[in-house]
């Protein structure tokens, strides 16, 4: 038997709600977890069970601290946003980061991520320069995959792919009641957009639970077998650069802060705030949320 050391934390949460963000495992014990091959890892995220399960091990990229890999229930990921910022809480607080250190890097199956770790638990990290990839103007296709009507689609802005280092399809809703509205149809998701740039989906719209929130969105990811995502960072990137670019937030100067709520629909309410950089073109987005740390225990394999 093979005894595994995890911690669990609550990502992107908003201390309004007792419960809320988005849950992560993470096998912290890189000696440990070298025992583990990637069908191991595999099943244990399954066993899991959230969104995303983290696992430690040494980084052979130059001022990395640790390598994370990144598993769904379904498969592995390069990249994740929730993931990296609750492993990045993890080891600090099992001071594999020490505590004095306010910047750190991790690698991830894209390469060298870089985070910081800001006040009162909030850590933030800097995701690529977006890509704006393809566009699709089928919104009657869409719509139907998303259980609503064409009309729930606006036509002001793009249904479009956008990557910070993971593509997502953003599509733009009329009103919060479209958006509370849609129900996915996750096999028709897979099945109506494949060969695109990804069968994500991000749906969002300016009309907002919170006064202090600018857009309230919904995640579906059934290609990695996450029927809805309660808090989902590496589509907080696309979605901001897409903000922007678009000048969907045109009221806000640009740069701002953009402070994103999700989780609402499935009980698990939370805040997300996304900074784009670059005045005249956007360079990178950084990505921040609070983490909350929920429970340590051992994994008998």
């Amino acid at each position: 038997m093979v005894v595994l050391p995890f911690i669990q934390t609550s990502v992107f949460v908003d201390s309004r709600y007792a419960f809320g963000g988005n849950q992560l495992a993470t096998f912290w014990d890189a000696a440990a977890n070298d025992s583990l091959d990637s069908e191991d890892m595999q099943g244990i995220a399954l066993e899991m069970n959230f969104s995303e399960t983290t696992f430690i091990s040494p980084s052979e990229l130059p001022g990395c601290t640790v390598k994370a890999r990144i598993f769904t229930p379904a498969r592995e990921l390069p990249f994740a946003g929730h993931p990296t910022l609750g492993t990045a809480y993890v080891l600090r607080y099992k001071q594999l980061i020490e505590s004095n250190k306010r910047r750190a890097a991790l690698e991830l199956g894209i390469g060298e991520i870089s985070i910081e770790f800001l006040s009162g638990d909030v850590v933030r990290m800097l995701q690529p320069r977006p890509e704006f990839l393809q566009k699709i103007g089928d919104r009657k296709m869409v719509a139907e995959l998303l259980g609503l009507s064409k009309s729930d689609i606006t036509t002001d802005y793009p249904i479009q792919y956008v990557s910070t280092g993971s593509n997502k399809l953003i599509v733009p809703l009329v009103s919060l009641a479209a958006v509370q509205r849609a129900q996915p149809d996750s096999q028709g998701i897979l099945q109506g957009l494949e060969g695109l740039p990804s069968r994500n989906i991000l749906i969002f719209c300016t009309e907002t639970v919170n006064e202090d929130s600018d857009v309230h969105a919904r995640f579906f990811a059934p290609e990695v077998g996450v029927v809805e995502d309660p808090a989902t960072g590496s589509a907080a990137g696309p979605l901001a650069a897409y903000l922007e670019q678009h000048q969907v937030l045109s009221r806000r100067e640009r740069g701002k802060p953009i402070v994103i709520e999700q989780g609402y629909e499935i009980r698990r309410p939370s805040q997300l705030v996304s900074e784009v950089i670059g005045d005249n073109e956007i360079k990178g987005v950084l990505v921040s949320g609070k983490v909350k740390l929920t429970a340590e225990g051992r994994f008998y394999l």
